[in-house]
């Protein structure tokens, strides 16, 4: 006997829209990422990123850190994508970060977390169909420790006639 999963799913909204978008709503994104040993040393060497602080023990520990610490790269993208679900999965196109700052290390086995709020929006003057967002997102680490924060600015959809909230 077959079932056919597809006659009974149920299709859901996915991301927001701009209309969404108030400015100082915050959205709290959902399950963190652990950092591992491997994710660091594959991303590092992936993005030719040769600083022995990322993968050379020894030379972290004689530099005051507990071991190598995660490339700060690999964080970005990773609280980055983390952020993706609630903020631009509706699509638009992505116009930039700015103000990326590094707060503190991370080190494998480190779990992120990350938050944005809404910091600014406006109306595309190009485009009737869509605004423009910018969202302040933070990157915590599993003590609640802030390790990196910045701006990125999005084209967003306007909810179209008859889309549902």
């Amino acid at each position: 006997m077959s079932i056919d999963f597809r006659s009974q799913a149920i299709e859901r909204p996915r991301g927001h829209w701009y209309e969404d978008f108030e400015v100082g709503t915050e959205f709290v994104h959902h399950w963190g990422r652990t950092i591992n040993q491997s994710d660091n040393s594959l991303f590092s060497t992936l993005t030719l990123h040769f600083n022995p602080l990322y993968y050379n023990v020894e030379f972290a520990r004689e530099h005051g850190h507990p071991c190598e610490q995660v490339n700060p790269m690999l964080v970005f993208t990773t609280v980055f994508g983390l952020s993706v679900e609630d903020l631009s999965e509706n699509g638009g196109a992505f116009l930039g970060v700015e103000d990326l700052s590094f707060r503190r290390p991370v080190y494998p086995g480190d779990t992120v977390t990350a938050r944005s709020s809404v910091h600014a929006r406006r109306l595309s003057e190009k485009n009737p169909k869509q605004g423009i967002c910018t969202w302040h997102t933070r990157g915590f680490n599993q003590r609640g420790e802030e390790v990196i924060d910045f701006k990125r600015t999005n084209l967003v959809s306007l909810k179209p006639a008859g889309a549902s909230a």
